[in-house]
């Protein structure tokens, strides 16, 4: 196995389990609606469409995760 190996594994799960919690909340909230219309976005979403979406969200935070993985071999492991 490579030094990548345990890394990439973690923020798979990680992207995993927190589109899997979004999905559910989604879910969730289309089981209270009672119309078959969608409610209105509050204006932060409807200014910036892609604020929520969990795509560019699970990019951030694993471009984030690797980073610090980066940081760190090159601080610990020179």
């Amino acid at each position: 196995m490579g030094v990548w190996t345990w890394p990439l594994i973690f923020v798979g799960l990680l992207i995993c389990v927190v589109s899997l919690i979004f999905t559910m909340r989604v879910a969730k909230n289309q089981e209270v609606q009672e119309g078959t219309h969608d409610e209105s976005y509050s204006e932060t979403v409807e200014n910036n469409p892609n604020i929520l979406n969990p795509i560019f969200w699970m990019y951030g935070i694993a471009g984030l995760f690797m980073g610090i993985v980066m940081i760190y071999y090159i601080l610990f492991y020179r």
